[in-house]
């Protein structure tokens, strides 16, 4: 397999090698699959609402999967461009890997389904990769904080993408379902489409 050899972003002296499956003009397509998910899935839940407390809502579940897919290819690209590292990290985004599989299977299955409470068991199963993946995604942005393998903007708002869990709950128990659509909603295009963004416009900076 060929390989490409770009300069490190961790120390100028120190290159770091690119896959051939982790070409610019692929991670630039995962960036721009993040924004337009993280985008889509935004303004499908500010029009879904409080409805979604009602039950499972196409227009949320469609959106949704194509956020888990933006996910995925941004998970994707930090394991082809080693940002964790090659040690024991790399079984964090290896892991989301798996936990956004699920997480989009699940979605798509729950189509015939009024709401949660009717899944089969392998579906309530299945319903867990959802927080987990959030979870996840909290920890890969703690790791890649740290390890400072990506510089500048992309390596805190990895960090800032996993916070919109904690915040999303925190603003519902705050200013309660609504206030949190809302607030969740903004996240999701300042943070996650932001580093979509990012990730197709430089891809090399990786």
């Amino acid at each position: 397999m060929s390989s490409r050899i770009v300069p490190s972003n961790v120390n100028p002296n120190e290159p770091v090698a690119l896959q051939r499956t982790a070409n610019p003009a692929r991670i630039r397509i995962a960036g721009l699959l993040l924004a337009v998910g993280s985008v889509s899935w935004a303004v499908g839940t500010v029009i879904v609402g409080e409805k979604i407390k009602e039950g499972i809502q196409t227009l949320d579940t469609i959106t949704g999967m194509l956020f888990v897919v933006g996910m995925f290819a941004f998970v994707w690209t930090v394991l082809a461009t080693r940002g964790v590292g090659d040690g024991w990290a790399r079984i964090v985004p290896a892991g989301l890997l798996v936990l956004f599989v699920g997480a989009f299977l699940l979605n798509a299955l729950s189509f015939g389904y009024a709401r949660h409470e009717d899944f089969p068991l392998p579906l309530m199963i299945m319903d867990a990769c959802w927080p987990l993946s959030q979870i996840g995604m909290l920890v890969l942005g703690i790791i890649l904080a740290v390890k400072a393998r990506y510089q500048g903007a992309l390596r805190w708002l990895p960090l800032l993408v996993g916070m919109w869990f904690p915040v999303s709950i925190v603003a519902d128990i705050i200013g309660g379902g609504t206030f949190s659509v809302y607030v969740s909603g903004v996240w999701l295009v300042v943070m996650h489409a932001h580093l979509g963004v990012r990730l197709a416009l430089r891809p090399i900076s990786l």
